[in-house]
C-alpha cells in the first residue's frame, strides 16, 4: 500500500480519521501504528504534549499521519480541539470520517477485514453512521508490574461499558462533531440517519497502571477542564476517582479476560466510570431523536 500522503493526493479519500493528544506517550505510537495497518490516513492535534508525544507523532508524519498540527491551550478546551480537527479534516474531503482517542484502538467487527474494508461494505449496504461498542480495559493483580510494551499484551481484562460511540459516519457539509462531544455526530437536519446494525470494536485502554492514571486523573486531567466543560458534562468519569490503588488497579474476578478469540461479553461488570451514565441508542430512529436534542441549540451557539 502506497503511502497515504500519496493517496490523498491522487484522489478524493474514501476515509479519514482524526485525534487529538495530550500526554499519550506510552501508548500514542502503538495506536498510530494500528491505524496505518487499519488503512486508515489520520489527521492529529497535539494539545500541548511534554512527555515525548509529539515527537512520537512526528516520526509517523506522512505514514499514515497525513498533517499534524499543534494547537497548545492551557486548559482542556473540547470544543476548541474537535471544530479544529473538524476543519483540518474537512479540506481534503474524505467520504467517511473516524474520530478516536489516543488510548483505543479500533477494530472491525469482521476479523478478516480492517477498518477501511469495513466501512466500505457498510457505505456500499447504504448505512451513513456505525457504532462501536465500548471496551474498557483495566490493569489488574495480575499485570499490573508486566513489562510487556504491548498493551494488548499486557493488559488483558475488560468490561462493556457503554455503546455511546457513533466514531464513524459519513462526512456531511454541515455536520457538527463537537456539541456531543465526540460521541455522535449531529447531521443537518434534511439527512436520514441509516445506522448500521453492525457495531465495530473499541477497546479503550484509558488507565495503563497506576502511576500513569494517577496522573493522567489528578495532574492532566482534572485540573485542566475549565468550568464550562464540567458544567456541560459533569465529568463524574474522574472527579469520582481517589488516590488510592484500588481506583486504577481492579480486581481481576470484576472484569472479563480476553483470550484473543474475537469473542467479546457484552455485559457491564464493573462500572469504570462510577456513575458517569450513557444514552443507549439502538435504532436509526433513537439515534435521530438523540440528533435533535442537540441540533436544536446549535444556531444560537453559533450566531
Amino acid at each position: 500500500m502506497e503511502s497515504p500522503s500519496k493517496y490523498l493526493r491522487a484522489k478524493r479519500p474514501f476515509i479519514m480519521g482524526g485525534m487529538f493528544v495530550y500526554n499519550e506517550s506510552d501508548i500514542v505510537e502503538q495506536t498510530v501504528l494500528h491505524m496505518r495497518a487499519q488503512e486508515v490516513p489520520l489527521v492529529v492535534i497535539d494539545n500541548g504534549s511534554t512527555d515525548g508525544t509529539l515527537e512520537i507523532l512526528r516520526r509517523h508524519f506522512g505514514d499514515p499521519i497525513v498533517e499534524l498540527l499543534t494547537v497548545r491551550t492551557e486548559l482542556f478546551e473540547l470544543g476548541l480541539l474537535l471544530r479544529t480537527l473538524h476543519q483540518a479534516l474537512s479540506k481534503y474531503g474524505p467520504r467517511w470520517i473516524l474520530l478516536l482517542d489516543a488510548d483505543e484502538l479500533l477494530e472491525s467487527p469482521f476479523p478478516s477485514m480492517t477498518i477501511r474494508e469495513a466501512v466500505e461494505q457498510e457505505d456500499s449496504n447504504g448505512y451513513n453512521l456505525i457504532q462501536f461498542n465500548n471496551f474498557e480495559f483495566w490493569p489488574t493483580e495480575k499485570d499490573k508490574d508486566s513489562s510487556e510494551p504491548d498493551v494488548r499484551k499486557r493488559i488483558r481484562y475488560y468490561s462493556w461499558n457503554d455503546c455511546w460511540q457513533f466514531k464513524c459516519f459519513r462526512n456531511y457539509p454541515g455536520t457538527n462533531i463537537d456539541e456531543a462531544g465526540s460521541h455522535l455526530p449531529i447531521f443537518p437536519s434534511d439527512v436520514k440517519v441509516r445506522l448500521s446494525p453492525c457495531r465495530f470494536i473499541m477497546r479503550h485502554y484509558a488507565i495503563r497502571s497506576y502511576a500513569q492514571g494517577l496522573r493522567k486523573v489528578f495532574a492532566e486531567r482534572l485540573p485542566r477542564y475549565p468550568e464550562h466543560e464540567k458544567k456541560k458534562w459533569g465529568l463524574r468519569k474522574y472527579m469520582n476517582f481517589g488516590r488510592e490503588e484500588r481506583y486504577f488497579i481492579i480486581d481481576s474476578s470484576r472484569l472479563t479476560r480476553y483470550n484473543d478469540d474475537d469473542h467479546w461479553v457484552s455485559e457491564r461488570k464493573f462500572d469504570g466510570h462510577r456513575g458517569y451514565g450513557f444514552p443507549s441508542l439502538t435504532s436509526s430512529e433513537e439515534v435521530e431523536k438523540e440528533m435533535e436534542k442537540y441540533r436544536r441549540p446549535i444556531p444560537a451557539q453559533n450566531q
